[in-house]
């Protein structure tokens, strides 16, 4: 289980922008999701994983809290 700081934050919107796909696909497909939290892992580079289901949780806050950047459709 991760902590959530200001850089693992920043760096999961990023990746969000990134990836371009609308938060509430990609939390539906799990293939999608896994491999996005598999790339969040590797981009924050700490002993400590994010699992699925933390960075569909927090993706959902951002989103509800309108912190989530706008994708370029």
């Amino acid at each position: 289980m991760g902590k959530w700081g200001n850089n693992e934050i920043e760096k999961l919107k990023s990746l969000y922008q990134e990836n371009n796909v609308p938060s509430d696909q990609l939390v539906k497909n799990k293939i999608a999701l896994d491999s996005f939290t598999t790339s969040f892992n590797a981009r924050i580079g700490t002993d400590v994983e994010f699992n699925s289901e933390e960075i569909a949780d927090r993706l959902f806050k951002l989103r509800k809290s309108g912190k989530l950047p706008r994708l370029r459709r």
